[in-house]
């Protein structure tokens, strides 16, 4: 489905292009230790407009996918105008922690039924999305790093604030994560549908510590922070590989929804709720 009108063109074409070429020179230089990562590199620096590689990896290819699943969520949710509220969907799993080095697209498939399941168990119906990945470390080292697989999707309800404890139910909170779920009704900006397979990755450093400016008071407070940062070569390297392992396809997770290409007209998605 990813026809070479998703990709850009103009300047931003020229730009990811560019990051592209950038990215194979540092994986040479970063992994050449590793073999996967030597085909990764192969790969990527391979992909032209009439052989593209299709690699969640790339940075041309993923932006396409990032703006194929944007553009047939918008369509689809065209036609779910049906009196419930349009809402998104935040989920942090206490089972999508993963040790350095042990990411795989096994366990990565198994984590996909295991969270569809229990959307069912929490009253959604029909669900798009897909799943992230961040590096997570602590400040203070109170906890171990790990990488933290969770998802991010669209789904319609009668009654948020009953879908967000039902959520909470099957994705109870743990000491890392004290806030496992957000439900935030959808405000029709499309910069939600590009979220759900957005590109790119980030490390978070949990601060327990952190200081907040109190501007009435002009005095300062203690407060849990996170701090966004590049990752580190080690886990970038890692994480490239995995994605070109289990490919743009495999980060979706969609419940009761299908993508499809659909002609004429572009990719869609089809609503496939049983009998």
């Amino acid at each position: 489905m990813l026809d070479k009108g998703m990709y850009a063109t103009g300047s931003k074409g020229d730009e990811l292009k560019s990051e592209r070429e950038d990215l194979v020179a540092w994986i040479r230089k970063k992994g050449k230790k590793s073999q996967a990562c030597i085909d990764l590199a192969d790969e990527l620096d391979n992909c032209r407009p009439k052989h593209r590689c299709k690699s969640p990896a790339c940075p041309e290819c993923a932006t396409a996918g990032q703006r194929l699943v944007a553009a047939a969520t918008r369509q689809f949710l065209k036609a779910q105008a049906n009196g419930d509220t349009i809402v998104c969907v935040t989920v942090v799993p206490a089972d999508g922690i993963i040790k350095p080095g042990k990411l795989n697209k096994a366990d990565h498939e198994l984590a996909i039924r295991r969270w569809k399941e229990k959307l069912g168990k929490a009253g959604v119906t029909w669900f798009v999305g897909a799943t992230d990945l961040s590096f997570n470390e602590h400040k203070q080292a109170k906890r171990k790093p790990r990488w933290s697989e969770h998802f991010f999707g669209i789904t319609a309800t009668s009654d948020p604030k009953k879908l967000k404890q039902s959520l909470k139910n099957v994705f109870p909170k743990t000491k890392a994560i004290p806030r496992p779920v957000k439900v935030k009704a959808w405000d029709g900006n499309k910069k939600a549908l590009r979220y759900i397979l957005k590109p790119n990755f980030w490390r978070r450093i949990a601060n327990d510590y952190a200081q907040r400016h109190n501007k009435k008071t002009g005095t300062t407070r203690l407060c849990r922070a996170t701090d966004k940062q590049y990752l580190k070569s080690k886990q970038k390297r890692e994480l490239l590989v995995h994605l070109d392992n289990i490919g743009i396809q495999s980060r979706l997770l969609m419940r009761w929804c299908q993508l499809v290409n659909k002609k004429p007209g572009g990719s869609t998605i089809k609503l496939c709720l049983p009998k």
